[in-house]
């Protein structure tokens, strides 16, 4: 499928695991760098009251929030399309800074203390989930389809509740989505693991596995705010 690479004394088809690790490394990096970029977006925002205001008020709200989601459309085929790699990090990179746009409100909403909380959970029960992806002998794909059923149905119910306004299904909804996304990553990071094994290692298949584990991430970072968080004048 894609033009592959095999160092000497390899499986003919199958990369080395030096080449998997090293590939895999460069994953999780673009990852991280993804990571940075929204959490500094969305703390620069988040704490100019001004641009909190500009950005989550009237119809910047909804061109804020929607964002992210129309970019995915454009960036996936994208990437896909095996760009120059630094257009690819560019693509990455700029997805990410919308997401951290959308999400700087909660800077504003939440305490600090909450917010470092979250992101350090989420780190660890990422990093827990996606080492067992990584080295389990246990196929994991029966498990991917069942977890995109339930992910299609949190979206369903989210939207539901928008209009119901019920925090009790909120706390709920977070907490089932937790669990769907430690699945999620462990799932992603065997699939990207597997794909990177049979010689698909190419810019455009690390990139796009950066981007799938940075929203596990995000994703988690998210709902474990929702559920734990704080928010200003509760504390």
């Amino acid at each position: 499928m894609f033009g592959a690479n095999y160092s000497d004394g390899g499986v003919m088809g199958f990369r080395s695991a030096s080449e998997i690790n090293q590939a895999m490394s460069r994953v999780y990096a673009y990852m991280g760098l993804a990571t940075i970029v929204s959490m500094l977006v969305s703390a620069v925002v988040g704490s100019n009251p001004e641009l909190v205001k500009f950005f989550f008020t009237g119809f910047m709200l909804w061109v804020t929030m929607l964002s992210p989601i129309a970019a995915v459309f454009f960036i996936v085929p994208f990437i896909g399309s095996n760009p120059p790699r630094a257009a690819s990090i560019l693509a990455l990179l700029g997805f990410s800074a919308l997401m951290g746009l959308s999400l700087a409100v909660m800077f504003a909403v939440y305490t600090l203390g909450s917010i470092f909380g979250a992101f350090m959970g989420a780190s660890i029960l990422f990093a827990v989930m996606s080492l067992y992806g990584y080295f389990t002998k246990k196929d994991l794909s029966s498990l991917g389809e069942m977890l995109f059923v339930a992910l299609i149905a949190i979206i369903i119910v989210s939207v539901i509740n928008l209009f119901l306004g019920s925090s009790l299904l909120q706390m709920i909804i977070s907490a089932v989505a937790i669990l769907v996304f430690l699945g999620l990553t462990a799932y992603d990071t065997q699939t990207i693991r597997e794909m990177i094994t049979q010689g698909d290692s190419d810019d455009g298949v690390e990139i796009l596995g950066a981007l799938t584990l940075y929203l596990d991430f995000i994703n988690l970072f998210i709902n474990l705010l929702q559920l734990f968080g704080v928010a200003k004048g509760d504390d």
